[in-house]
């Protein structure tokens, strides 16, 4: 009896003991299940809060940490993570983690493309804040001398120089815009747009910079003349077709609230400039012609300018055929000289990039002037003295006759 009741007590504590090693294995699984499960989860939120190639290069470690922690619970981490397995979850960091370092590479690329724009608007804000500054002190000279002084100290000469150096740089800056900005993506432009909150300054505050100094320069009087005025229309033409390329692009990107009102305002401007501009221009136009003893129709507009033009020419070449008199004669070559060495010469190139007159209109006027040469051409007058010496001869003749016959 005493046998049988130790053999019995022996069973059940080996009972208890198997059964207390399963429990302990159950537990002991559960928690490799549980601390892989933590381990994975840290190791996500870490990718995605990673802000450095710092951070990657350390969750890059940890996931090797990780990898050869748990490589040994690998079956039982299948069965627990079935669909996935422990490879699968090991690539899905990895995979996350390139996806990370590449969205991280992308924010600062971009900083350092806006670190770059800060740098190269404050560059150019302090070069065109020079260079306005040195032309309006040569303005204010212009304003104190008498026209004789200004002859012989050359301060229009000074302040057309000026003016030029900054349309130059200028244009430098918008071909810069052009190249940049032209072929931009949309992608492209909501990434500067979040990047460019942190810029003090922007491209487009520095366009309406410009624009207002330009209107403010074509509305002073500062004995400019024709040519200078071309050339500030020829600039305009450039600015506003840069701006056609490129303006809803930049406002997108550095006016992502409201591009469109953004986009507007620089419009406006270009057409406030070009209205300063004309506004001299078509007087400047007429006075040059006039100081050369061309007196055309009055124009305020192209078309009415190349009116004008045409106008004049045809009358004076009508004249021409009616009259053919040396004044005819003297008046084409004076404005032959003048549209050839001048206009054509100096002007052309202003004429045409500043959409004043056209290249086909040049030509047309070319053409007639080629007709008026043929028109006020003298018109040789030996016949005719052969003529009458001939009749002379021929009176002379009869009269000695008849004076025989008596």
């Amino acid at each position: 009896m005493k046998k049988v009741m130790t053999t019995t007590i022996s069973t059940l504590a080996a009972l208890l003991l198997f059964a207390s090693a399963s429990v302990m294995a159950q537990q002991s699984d559960y928690q490799v299940q549980q601390d892989f499960r933590a381990d994975y989860n840290e190791i996500t939120d870490r990718i995605n809060s990673a802000a450095s190639s710092d951070d990657v290069s350390d969750i890059n470690d940890q996931i090797d940490q990780l990898e050869a922690d748990y490589s040994g619970y690998e079956e039982l981490l299948n069965a627990a993570l079935y669909p996935d397995t422990f490879e699968d979850r090991v690539a899905i960091l990895r995979t996350s983690l390139g996806g990370a370092e590449s969205n991280i590479e992308v924010v600062n690329e971009l900083n350092e493309r806006i670190e770059g724009l800060q740098a190269e608007i404050d560059e150019f804000r302090t070069q065109i804040a020079q260079m306005d500054e040195d032309s309006e002190a040569v303005r204010q000279r212009l304003e104190r001398a008498s026209a004789n002084e200004r002859r012989l100290s050359g301060l229009v000469t000074q302040y057309r120089q000026n003016l030029e150096s900054r349309d130059e740089f200028v244009s430098d800056f918008l071909e810069n815009l052009l190249n940049r900005y032209q072929a931009m993506d949309s992608q492209t432009q909501s990434e500067i747009a979040e990047a460019s909150e942190s810029l003090e300054d922007d491209p487009l505050s520095l366009l309406r910079t410009i624009l207002s100094e330009y209107i403010n320069q074509a509305d002073r009087e500062t004995g400019l003349e024709a040519q200078d005025y071309l050339r500030m229309r020829a600039q305009h033409a450039y600015f506003e077709t840069v701006w056609d390329r490129v303006g809803s692009r930049m406002a997108n990107a550095y006016a992502s609230d409201s591009p469109v009102q953004a986009e507007q305002e620089i419009t406006d401007l270009l057409a406030a400039w070009q209205a300063s501009v004309d506004n001299k221009l078509w007087n400047a136009l007429s006075t040059a012609f006039n100081q050369n003893g061309i007196e055309l129709p009055a124009f305020t507009s192209e078309n009415a300018f190349n009116n004008a033009l045409n106008s004049f020419v045809d009358n004076a070449s009508a004249t021409a055929r009616e009259q053919n008199e040396e004044a005819d004669v003297q008046l084409y070559e004076s404005f032959s000289n003048y549209w050839n060495n001048t206009v054509k010469s100096d002007w052309g190139e202003y004429l045409t990039t500043g959409n004043v007159l056209s290249q086909g209109q040049i030509a047309s006027i070319d053409v007639k002037l080629g007709d008026w040469a043929r028109s006020a051409e003298p018109v040789s007058n030996l016949m005719f003295i052969l003529f009458l010496i001939s009749l002379a001869v021929i009176i002379g003749l009869i009269v000695l006759l008849v004076t025989k016959k008596s």
